[in-house]
């Protein structure tokens, strides 16, 4: 009986610790990155603009740049997915603000294959847009307006943002 009693036991931790390291996966898997929402390698071109919608060619405009310096892509790149998966948000003041975007092609005749939009109003935050489709969930993290800011001086945007300082301040910004 003690025997039978002590097989009992550890079946039970056992189950325990199953249903715990269970657990720990499940929310682990649910803030995990989603490989879709890493900008992928193999841009040549650049587009970044400050509007309603993604560029889907040369843009133009007023403060509309096009960066073909592979060097700088690449930065850009890795700024983006380093990125941390945001914090959930129910309501934001403020998210109506005009987003910037910042697109990646493989040349300046092909549509991009991946748009940025970086939206600082309210509770800031990243989306990335895949061929056109938007990834969930949207990226964030304590510092998205630092990371912002230094996108727009690697591809000489100039326009000083007090929006960019408020973004990496949010609350709600967390990564």
């Amino acid at each position: 009986m003690a025997r039978a009693r002590s097989l009992g036991r550890i079946l039970g931790a056992a189950a325990l610790g199953c249903a715990l390291l269970g657990a720990g996966a499940v929310t682990a898997g649910a803030t995990a990155k989603p490989a879709d929402d890493l900008v992928p390698t193999g841009a040549t071109v650049l587009y970044w603009s400050s509007g309603v919608g993604p560029v889907r060619q040369a843009p133009t405009g007023t403060g509309a740049v096009t960066v073909t310096n592979l060097a700088v892509i690449a930065q850009v790149r890795a700024l983006i997915n380093s990125l941390p998966v945001s914090t959930p948000h129910s309501v934001c003041p403020d998210d109506m603000m005009i987003p910037s975007w910042v697109s990646f092609a493989t040349s300046k005749t092909s549509t991009p294959f991946t748009e940025v939009m970086f939206q600082l109003g309210g509770c800031p935050y990243a989306r990335v847009y895949q061929h056109g489709v938007a990834i969930s969930p949207t990226l964030g993290g304590t510092h998205l307006g630092e990371v912002y800011a230094r996108i727009k001086t690697l591809i000489g945007v100039h326009d000083p943002s007090p929006l960019s300082a408020r973004a990496s301040t949010a609350p709600g910004s967390g990564s």
